[in-house]
């Protein structure tokens, strides 16, 4: 009875290993869950922080390649998966420890960015 049960058990865990890779979720930055916290205030990526982030942070450090800072923040894709964690932190708080080696973006500016990423970092 022992066996039985073994190669049953066995024959289920097999049949259940495929050769497929496990599905990944594109959406890492977690903005298909998201709901906007303020609907009423529309700052995307192409309307607005593609601006800021072309004036204070490509310029120097985070335009891909051999540059100093990670990540290409030319796109929105590749701002995207540094937008609620790394941006939210070194850029919006009131902490703020980038532009690198320059003040804090000004407060207004900061509490748009926090607004975009609040509402679920839209592009359009």
């Amino acid at each position: 009875m022992q066996k039985e049960i073994i190669v049953m058990l066995s024959l289920v865990f097999l049949m259940s290993c495929t050769r497929m890779a496990p599905e990944t979720d594109p959406d890492t930055d977690g903005s298909a869950n998201c709901t906007p916290l303020f609907p009423d205030k529309q700052v995307t990526y192409n309307g607005y922080v593609k601006r800021i982030v072309a004036t204070h942070c490509t310029i120097t450090c985070h335009k891909g390649g051999n540059n100093p800072g990670p990540g290409n923040f030319t796109t929105y894709a590749g701002l995207r998966p540094f937008a609620n964690d790394i941006f939210y932190f070194r850029v919006v708080q009131d902490n703020a420890d980038m532009p690198q080696g320059r003040a804090p973006l000004p407060k207004a500016v900061r509490d748009s960015l926090n607004i975009w990423l609040k509402n679920c970092i839209p592009e359009n």
